[in-house]
This record gives C-alpha cells, structure tokens and sequence, in this order.
C-alpha cells in the first residue's frame, strides 16, 4: 500500500491525534464550559416561564407536544426564544418583506433571548475551533514534543492571530456559499411550476451537492494552510496559503477524499445518538449522568475526528515534501585514482 493512500493517511492522521490526548481533554474542557455558559441562562428562562405555566405537568407526560408548546410559550414569553426570523433569514435567504435589505446582522443584534445567544455561542464557538486548531498545527509539525500541553499552548499563542483570521476566512466563505448557492438559487424556480416531483427533488439535491462542493475547498484551503504553517513553524499566512492551493491544485482527489472520509467519521456520532441515544425522564440522576456522559463522549469523538483531518493534512505535506527531495548522489570512487599502498611492516 502506498505511503499517501487515503486509507494510511487517515491512519497516521488518527495516530497524531490521539498522540496530543491531554490537548483533546483540555479542548473537550473549553466545548463543556462554552455549553454550559449558553444553556445555563436558557434553561434558567425557560424554568422560571414553566414555574407559572400548566405546560409544567404536561410536557413530563408521555408523547408531550413539543410543537404546540414551542408555539404558546413563542406568543406568551417572547424573551424566552427570542426572534428566530433572522436565523429564518439566513437559512431561506429572504431579505425581508417589499424588498427591503437589511444587514444580516441587524436581527441578531437587535432580537434578545436564545436567538440572540446562538449567534454569539457559534462566534465564540468558531474562535476557540480557531485558537485550538493552530496549536494541534503546530504539534503535528513539530518533530518532538508532539503531546506537550505547554508547547500546545505556546502553539496556539504563536499561530492565533492567523489561525483566528483563517477561521474567520472559512466562517465567512461557508455562510456566503450556503447563501448564494444554496439559498438564492432556489429562488430561481418555483417548486410549484415543476411538472414532477422528482424534478424538484433533484434540483434541490444539485443546489446542495453544489453548495458542499464550495464549502469544501473552502475548508480545505483552510485546513492545509494551517498544516503548512504548522511544518513551517511560522504564521507566515501568504506563504502557508500559496503551499495549501499549490498542493491541492496538484492532488485534488486524495484531499477530497480525506475530506469525505473525516466529514462522515464527525457526523457518525450524531447519527447514532439520535438513533440510539438516551432520553431523560427529568427524575433519574443516574439517567441524567448516563446522557451527559454520552453527549461528551459523541462531542469528544467529533473533536478527535477533526483534529485527526488535520494530522492527516499534515502528515500529507510531510509525504509530498519527502517525494520531492532529491534523492542523495551516492559517492563513486574514480577507477583511475591509485590505490592507498600498505604500511610497510616493522
């Protein structure tokens, strides 16, 4: 099997992360702490709207309904949820009634509740994404040390105004390509006009592969400008991003693959929580702790699973780099120099 197959950099790429285990915990710490600062102030809402409401006694029953309930708390405690419109905005692509264009920011700032807290829980969500990623850069192209949490640390200090910007970059570039790839463009056609329903299916299916298309090279640029900052050893961001579009305009395929691959190893967990996992009957504690254990654990993998895309980006650069190299000249001996004479005896 060759050394840049898919499948042997995806194992050294899990291998690299696992190897920088006390980073994973201390990351897994971070996701925990944001949580609970942006679900503490929501479930304090929503008990102290429950405590008056006779929704209390029947959402504990079996086959509760959620959606009628979310539409009577919605009308009676609007501060609860807030104004989810703009986030309708953002998914639909509508820029609100008479043609009427607004920032798409000016309904986050102005909505309170968790609207309002989902968008800074995603910002600040991206930001530590951002910091974390540019230390795991720099422990996977370091050749010592790789499972330090002070040299992590100092990694990710080193690389955060760069690893912040590129964050950013690819927040920016997924948001505008769901927007105006996705969102527009079913804008173009009214579902109603379409003959069949195959028809609207399938162009609805086209919008989104386009979409995962751009979203993709977008991470990917991303992700392997932050691998070659990482081997460099410098927030040199030109010059890591002209390394990242020059290796992948060479090997597209292999990187999407590698893409693929990561992509359906994060969304695996939530698949098999949402088939399998456990629901809370709100009075078992053992039940309570047996959910919380098994959200951090699908949490955990999703991070081990990113982390181990960027080992694999990494250990791929590596690879390139050493095909590259010229091989060393071996040394020839010229037939016409005269051999060394023996010593003469005593």
């Amino acid at each position: 099997m060759r050394r840049d197959s898919v499948l042997v950099l995806a194992s050294r790429g899990i291998l690299s992360a696992l190897g920088t285990w006390k980073a994973l915990l201390l990351a897994l710490v971070f996701n925990l702490l944001l949580a609970y600062a942006f679900a503490h102030p929501v479930n304090a809402a929503l008990r102290q709207a429950l405590d008056r409401s006779p929704w209390a006694a029947r959402l504990t029953a079996a086959n509760a309904p959620l959606f009628e309930f979310y539409g009577e708390i919605s009308r009676a405690r609007p501060d609860v949820f807030g104004d989810l419109s703009a986030w309708d905005a953002i998914a639909t692509g509508d820029e609100g009634e008479r043609g009427i264009r607004r920032s798409p920011l000016s309904g986050f700032l102005s909505t309170t509740g968790l609207a309002s807290s989902a968008a800074g829980f995603a910002v600040l969500a991206a930001a530590l994404s951002a910091l974390l990623a540019g230390g795991f850069a720099g422990r996977f192209g370091s050749a010592r040390e790789n499972g330090s949490l002070p040299a992590f640390g100092a990694d990710a200090a080193r690389f955060a105004p760069a690893s912040l910007l590129l964050g950013a970059l690819s927040l920016v570039g997924i948001a505008a390509a769901y927007r105006w790839i996705y969102a527009a463009t079913g804008k173009l056609y009214e579902a109603e006009d379409l003959r069949y329903e195959w028809e609207a299916i399938l162009l609805s299916l086209l919008r989104l592969g386009a979409f995962l298309v751009v979203a993709a090279i977008v991470r990917l640029v991303v992700l392997y400008t932050r691998a070659a900052m990482g081997r460099a050893g410098k927030a040199n961001r030109v010059g890591a991003f002209g390394t990242a579009l020059g290796f992948l305009a060479r090997r597209p395929a292999r990187a999407l693959a590698l893409e693929i691959l990561f992509g359906a190893l994060g969304i695996l967990p939530l698949l098999l929580w949402a088939l399998l996992g456990p629901v809370w009957d709100g009075k078992d504690a053992a039940a309570l702790a047996l959910v919380i254990l098994g959200q951090q654990a699908v949490v955990f993998f999703r991070i081990l699973a990113r982390t181990a895309h960027l080992g694999a980006a990494s250990a791929f650069l590596a690879r390139a780099a050493e095909a590259a190299a010229p091989a060393p000249s071996p040394k020839l001996t010229s037939e016409s120099e005269p051999a060394a004479e023996p010593a003469p005896g005593p």
